[in-house]
């Protein structure tokens, strides 16, 4: 029998870069979204014909998750949909809406034999502490709606594995940068200013983060689902930098450190001093995984953010 890993979001800033991780470990993939597939996409499924597959769909409408599963019967998924809409998804109506929509998702599959489901949570599921994060000894005590939610799912993934006997596991997602990433963001919003040659307004950059490219983290959750790896995992590099450090590496790559002006503005109220992951089980589990350091992931960025304005 195939196996058949649907993977929700899959045109998403993590979604599309799992398709190849996945399509090189045997699997059909199945893409859902609420749109068309966007062109990088639908090129690589040019390129395996008969592997890549897509279903326009709105996982939110009652009748979503369940139709998705009959038509599909995917043997693992891997659930990556969310809001995550940059400065909306913190505080987003739509937040009860996923949960509600990913349980059903969630009992669709298990009820029609389904083996594995793994899940994307959220770094800010934790309580905030002043040293990198294991899953063992954090706390979890979600501050925001966005985390909250992604703790109630959690619950319920707990919940119906117990009751299904199916194999799951929960990936937390700490800071991610890459291709295709909205330009607000710190990164893009960076390598974009000082390639035009304008300085870049930053906070004093004390603010201790593990940034991991997005092209890994997606590697990573390929590997977990193609795994019998259960219960929580933290999803990332475990390598640790300052803000300010990872901006001095830009400006350093660019050729324009004199552009960056850290302490310009103020940090946001809600900035915690660390948050980091304790990347330890994840290295474990699985060799091989985060093979460039982050240098290398910024020097790709800033390539394919010239290549990706100069429409190459």
């Amino acid at each position: 029998m195939n196996r058949r890993a649907l993977v929700t979001g899959g045109t998403g800033f993590i979604g599309r870069q799992t398709i190849a991780p996945l399509i090189e470990r045997g699997f059909d993939v199945w893409l859902t979204s609420r749109g068309p597939l966007p062109p990088d996409v639908s090129a690589l499924a040019a390129h395996e014909p008969g592997r890549i597959h897509h279903r326009v769909i709105d996982l939110l409408a009652a009748d979503g998750p369940a139709s998705v599963i009959e038509e599909i019967r995917p043997t693992h998924l891997l659930h990556l949909a969310w809001d995550t809409r940059h400065g909306v998804f913190w505080t987003s109506p739509e937040n009860d809406a996923w949960v509600a929509a990913s349980r059903r998702l969630l009992e669709a599959f298990a009820h029609g034999g389904g083996h594995r489901f793994v899940g994307a949570g959220t770094c800010v599921e934790y309580a905030p502490v002043d040293h990198p994060i294991s899953e063992t000894t954090g706390v979890l005590h979600a501050a925001t709606p966005y985390g909250r939610a992604k703790l109630a799912f959690r619950q319920r993934l707990r919940e119906v594995a117990d009751q299904s006997g199916i194999s799951t596991a929960w990936g937390r997602v700490f800071h991610l940068f890459g291709p295709y990433e909205q330009l607000p963001r710190l990164v893009p919003a960076a390598i974009d200013a000082m390639v035009r040659g304008e300085p870049f307004l930053a906070t004093p950059g004390t603010q201790i983060r593990d940034y991991s490219s997005v092209v890994d983290v997606a590697a990573a959750f390929a590997a977990i689902l193609d795994s019998d790896l259960e219960g929580d995992v933290n999803v990332a590099s475990g390598v640790l930098s300052t803000v300010a450090g990872v901006l001095h590496r830009i400006g350093d790559i660019i050729g324009r450190p004199d552009l960056l002006r850290l302490g310009a503005i103020s940090p946001p109220p809600h900035d915690v001093p660390v948050l980091a992951a304790d990347a330890t089980r994840l290295r474990t589990h699985f060799a091989g995984l985060f093979p460039m350091p982050l240098e290398g992931r910024l020097q790709e960025m800033v390539d394919w953010w010239r290549c990706h304005r100069a429409s190459c």
